[in-house]
């Protein structure tokens, strides 16, 4: 039998982290820890936790304990570290809005120092998604058709091969499309004239969608968005209609940003991230075991200690 622990995105909160390990030791000692993803990034001030988080979780990982995730934060953070080949510029633009982003993990590790580079290496060994046979987990969504397109892409860990970094950052090209929807999620563009403000200010067009939704008719029953942008959303017919995901085998996901008591987004979906970068919002983890290919689900445990 195999403990499962899948933890939701952490963002530097390291003293949740610890929280959160010390409620799972108290419940059992032999627990397989999966990290989802985005265990970097946050508001200037969480700063020094960022190396606390990651030395946390590459200790777990190096002792076969743990296995963690490409996040889309991650992604970002190989692709502000490296530059192209041929024209010497960041596969990432270093725009103001992108450093805002990536500044307290910019300012923990000191920009383009050895310590900077180092982990961008562990980052880029980092699987885009890991099959555990009764149970997945990936970063943002489970499209098994990308799944199974962009193996020619990855190493044997299911990580990007090092030949094709420059590749995942060129707009359009076919590696790209895929990781934007295996670690940011499905998009939908919104009716013309029609557009929200983020959580960072930034003007969107587009939506993230309920992709694990099995049936929607209108664009804000399919939009993931925060409940204050919800009335934003028009309350119209989607264009060209809703064609759901399908999954047979349950996923865990992480990135997008929930809010109330944890619970299944579905049948065969559970996210775990319930905004634990912010505030006293606690980190989530989903636990369940797996004996003999049968999944049996222990549930969402917090930070906090409550068990839901």
């Amino acid at each position: 039998m195999i403990r499962y622990a899948f933890i939701g995105d952490i963002h530097g909160q390291y003293a949740k982290l610890q929280a959160l390990l010390t409620v799972l030791k108290t419940e059992s000692s032999d627990w397989f820890y999966v990290f989802v993803g985005d265990l970097i990034d946050n508001k200037k001030g969480i700063t020094e936790s960022q190396l606390e988080t990651l030395e946390t979780v590459k200790a777990l990982v190096d002792s076969k304990q743990a296995l963690c995730l490409m996040g889309n934060h991650e992604f970002n953070a190989i692709g502000w570290g490296m530059c192209h080949q041929k024209n010497g510029k960041p596969l990432r633009p270093h725009t103001e809005n992108n450093r805002k982003q990536h500044q307290a993990f910019l300012d923990a590790v000191t920009e383009d120092s050895a310590l900077h580079q180092q982990w961008i290496n562990w980052f880029k060994g980092l699987p885009l998604y890991a099959d555990f046979g009764a149970i997945r987990a990936v970063h943002a969504c489970w499209d098994e058709a990308i799944i199974q397109s962009i193996q020619p892409y990855l190493k044997t860990n299911n990580a990007i091969a090092e030949t094709y970094w420059e590749m995942a950052f060129e707009k359009n090209s076919p590696l790209y499309n895929m990781t934007e929807t295996l670690l940011k999620g499905p998009e939908l563009a919104l009716p013309e004239g029609v557009s929200f403000n983020d959580k960072t200010g930034l003007t969107r067009r587009n939506i993230r969608i309920r992709w694990w939704l099995q049936q929607a008719e209108t664009y804000r029953e399919l939009a993931q968005v925060p409940p204050d942008a919800e009335s934003l959303i028009p309350d119209i017919p989607i264009n060209n209609g809703y064609s759901p995901l399908t999954l047979d085998t349950p996923v865990v996901i992480g990135h997008y940003t929930l809010h109330g008591e944890p619970q299944r987004l579905s049948d065969q979906v559970i996210c775990t991230d319930y905004n634990a970068a912010k505030g006293d919002h606690p980190l989530v983890v989903y636990c369940c075991t797996v004996e003999d290919g049968y999944l049996s689900s222990r549930g969402f445990i917090s930070s906090t200690g409550n068990i839901v």
